[in-house]
């Protein structure tokens, strides 16, 4: 009788401690990181009445005769299944997707707890920590590099909300830009010779890549002109093509071979003589046909023709002046021929006096149309012409390429024209050619002549009266540049700007190259060297060459170092830094990798459990990193309170690592887990817990009443 009755106690026990894990489970129903538990019940040693027997001859084996003492908890398991995450506001909340759990410490790291309990924030001295003041452990960035090493030992994550970062100075300037190639640019600058604005030596601009004051380019260099030589044909030939001589603009010349005549009247002293030639066919023959004309009519003119400029020249040999006027011509194609000779008598329907032993010169003729120049400085009598050239064969030979060589070649002509105090420069304020008038006399440029409409337009304001003690000038020449600013750090954190000026100085029409030159600029007191460089572009607008070094180095003069930054304007033979389109110019990319100091801002935690910090100079880095521990069974874990476990012997040793390897889940920032209590779950356990305590409070009673009955027996 008593058997059952204690057995309906050890009943009674173990509903009872079942209860009080489902009345643990319901109280931290919103517990953070909570992990429910489950009691497992077992029965206890069983009383041996009869042992079993087996089968022996004709009798059958017996089952042995037990009779069970009632129950007891086995063990009370804690279920590590998923919680459910919650959103929260806070960046420092801290939720775990998998298997692990956070590593704290109270006391600096001699011991650990842990937990799934995220709620955690950072105290007055920088410590994270979790509101019982553990501090999380993890491991903390080297502060120069800004790596973290989790193979290291862990240690208390300790984040000072007042850090700060040193400044970083700049060693690379990277920019991507393209380089208006077109023939119609918005961004330029006034041409320039020798020097610029501000008395610095530079590099003279090409002529072929100048622009008129509209940004239209003036497109000089596309074809090379060659000056006529006396020997050249100016006739049609046998098969009656024209010959390859040209007027300065560049008309084609046609003589009709043999029904072609020249005549040109000469006045002398009241009389005039009509000097007419008809048999020539070269520039030589024609030279020597109409001395032949002017011997024999007793003219003193003489003509010749000057190889270097490609101009017939006319002189009066005698004693008195001579006008010269009414130059015809027959079998002359569009009078390309005579207009080319008609500023022998100043124009067409004019005259022209020539006094005794002085001349007078046509505009140049032309062996193979190009571009051209031609100035007169003693009022139209004798021209100067200039032409391009790829280069500049020296003074005194009519070859320009740079306009610093035209102001050469011009200055050479108006100094033996007007003295040699006369002057001509190039105004870098202006892009102007100025022609200084330092002689005692009054002078005067006649018309301007050129093949090329833009460049005559540009020297025609040359032309007219320059009084003594004054100057002329030319419109403007611009050139194609663009400008780009950059701010950088210097080893102190102090931001400078250094200024890239990007000029179109040249042009090869033979590889059809155009070359850009950089050059650096930064404020004063500051100092630079290696300040300027070239780059060229094909004429598909690629980069194809950069001068080296491709670098600059800057004195601040403010007690920093000096400072070398490298230079990155792309890659040769590529598109992907400065390019030259037809398209406006403009800077697209441009970036340096210098920083101020900064001072920490806010932070951020991401899945791996990196904590990076976020300065006020823009800056981000990794600062610290939470460790994340595993075990090998986390059932075996001692429950220490506080949300927080301890290791024992079942649960084996913590392996602590990074978040999201080695079977360790990830962190989930601003989420916490919730409690995995199902309440569902926990009342019906309720219930039953409930009826296996009555039906264990009965089965003490009944035993009671059995009892009872047995003790009445005896009355």
């Amino acid at each position: 009788m008593l058997r059952s009755m204690w057995s309906g106690v050890a009943g009674l026990k173990s509903q009872q401690e079942g209860m009080d894990v489902v009345g643990n489970n319901v109280a931290n129903v919103n517990t953070i990181g909570f992990k429910k538990g489950r009691v497992n019940f077992v029965d206890v040693l069983s009383q041996t009445m009869s042992g079993a027997t087996g089968p022996e001859g004709n009798l059958g084996g017996k089952n042995p005769h037990q009779v069970g003492l009632g129950d007891s908890v086995a063990v009370v398991d804690n279920i590590f299944s998923q919680g459910s995450l919650q959103a929260t506001d806070k960046n420092t909340d801290l939720a775990i997707q998998g298997d692990g759990f956070f590593v704290v410490s109270g006391d600096g790291g001699k011991t650990y707890s842990y937990t799934r309990a995220g709620d955690f924030t950072f105290d007055a001295n920088g410590n994270f920590v979790n509101p019982e003041g553990y501090v999380v452990q993890g491991w903390l960035a080297d502060d120069t590099t800004h790596k973290i090493n989790t193979a290291s030992s862990i240690q208390n994550l300790v984040i000072p909300q007042d850090k700060t970062v040193p400044s970083g100075v700049t060693k690379n300037i990277s920019i991507k830009a393209n380089l208006n190639g077109g023939d119609t640019i918005e961004e330029m600058a006034y041409a320039q010779g020798t020097t610029d604005e501000n008395n610095k030596t530079v590099t003279p601009d090409d002529m072929a890549v100048l622009f008129d004051v509209n940004g239209s380019s003036i497109n000089l260099g596309k074809t090379i002109a060659t000056f006529a030589a006396d020997t050249d044909a100016i006739t049609s030939t046998s098969s009656g093509s024209f010959a390859g001589i040209h007027d300065v603009n560049g008309n084609n010349i046609q003589l009709a071979s043999g029904a072609h005549t020249f005549a040109v009247d000469v006045t002398s002293a009241g009389h005039t003589t009509t000097l007419s030639i008809s048999s020539f066919s070269t520039m030589s023959s024609f030279v020597t046909a109409l001395n032949s004309a002017a011997n024999g009519a007793g003219v003193g003119l003489t003509c010749s023709f000057l190889n270097s400029l490609g101009e017939v020249k006319f002189t009066n040999a005698g004693s008195a002046a001579i006008t010269i006027g009414n130059i015809t011509t027959t079998g002359d194609l569009n009078s390309y021929f005579k207009h080319a000779l008609i500023n022998l008598q100043d124009g067409d329907g004019r005259s022209a006096n020539i006094d005794a032993g002085k001349s007078r010169t046509s505009t140049p003729f032309l062996k193979d149309a190009g571009d051209v120049l031609a100035l007169s400085y003693d009022n139209g009598a004798n021209y100067s012409a200039y032409r391009y050239a790829v280069s500049d064969s020296g003074d005194s030979k009519n070859d320009f390429h740079t306009i610093e060589d035209l102001r050469q070649e011009i200055e050479n002509d108006v100094q033996n024209t007007w003295g040699s105090n006369s002057t001509v420069t190039i105004d870098p304020s202006s892009g102007e050619i100025v022609i200084n008038n330092n002689s005692s006399d009054n002078h005067q440029i006649g018309t301007v002549y050129s093949n090329n409409i833009k460049f005559a337009t540009i020297m025609g304001t040359l032309s007219g009266l320059v009084n003594s003690g004054s100057s002329v000038a030319s419109q403007p020449f611009m050139a194609a540049v663009h400008d780009t600013s950059i701010d950088v750090y210097d080893s102190l954190g102090n931001k400078h700007t250094v200024t890239f000026n990007f000029r179109k100085t040249s042009y090869d029409p033979i590889t059809k190259h155009s070359t850009w030159t950089w050059s650096a600029t930064v404020p004063e007191p500051g100092a630079i060297s290696n300040d300027s460089g070239q780059v060229q572009f094909d004429e598909t607008g690629e980069l194809v060459y950069l001068t080296s070094p491709l670098a600059i180095t800057v004195d601040w003069k403010n007690g920093t170092a000096s400072q070398v930054v490298n230079l990155d304007f792309g890659s040769i033979g590529s598109f992907d830094g400065l390019t030259q389109f037809s398209l406006p110019s403009q800077t697209t990319s441009q970036t340096q990798d210098g920083y101020p100091g900064g001072s920490l801002q806010r932070l951020l935690i991401n899945q791996d459990g990196v904590i990076d910090g976020i300065f006020s100079n823009g800056k981000s880095y990794a600062l610290g990193q939470l460790s994340m521990a595993k075990f090998s069974n986390n059932q075996g874990l001692m429950k220490n309170g506080e949300s927080m476990y301890s290791e024992t012997a079942n649960s084996g040793a913590a392996l602590i690592g990074a978040a999201g390897v080695g079977g360790r889940g990830t962190f989930a920032p601003s989420h916490l887990e919730m409690s995995n209590v199902d309440l569902a779950t926990e009342f019906t356990n309720m219930i039953i817990y409930e009826r296996g305590f009555q039906a264990n409070s009965r089965s003490i009673t009944t035993s009671d009443q059995m009892i009872q009955e047995l003790l009445n027996l005896k009355r």
